[in-house]
């Protein structure tokens, strides 16, 4: 090693450094809209079979809610007299 040279690096280990993590932020960052998109095509695709499936049958809808309903009901019961 020369006296001149920096020991622990210098100015352009820092600039690699900076383009290494700036690239993989930006990786990242499109891997993660790759994730949300598809997240999002999924809900829109169930919301769309839950609606279908309520339309067609509209009185089962209300009873499967109104059984959820009383099981909630009773849950809370139960929970607020501990």
């Amino acid at each position: 090693m020369t006296p001149n040279q920096p020991q622990y690096g210098g100015p352009n280990d820092i600039r690699d450094f900076q383009k290494e993590t700036e690239d993989t932020l930006k990786a990242a960052k499109t891997q993660m809209n790759e994730v949300l998109d598809t997240i999002t095509d999924r809900a829109r695709e169930y919301g769309r079979y839950a609606d279908e499936t309520v339309q067609q049958n509209p009185w089962a809808s209300v009873g499967v809610s109104f059984g959820v309903g009383v099981v909630m009901g009773a849950l809370l019961m139960l929970a607020a007299r501990r």
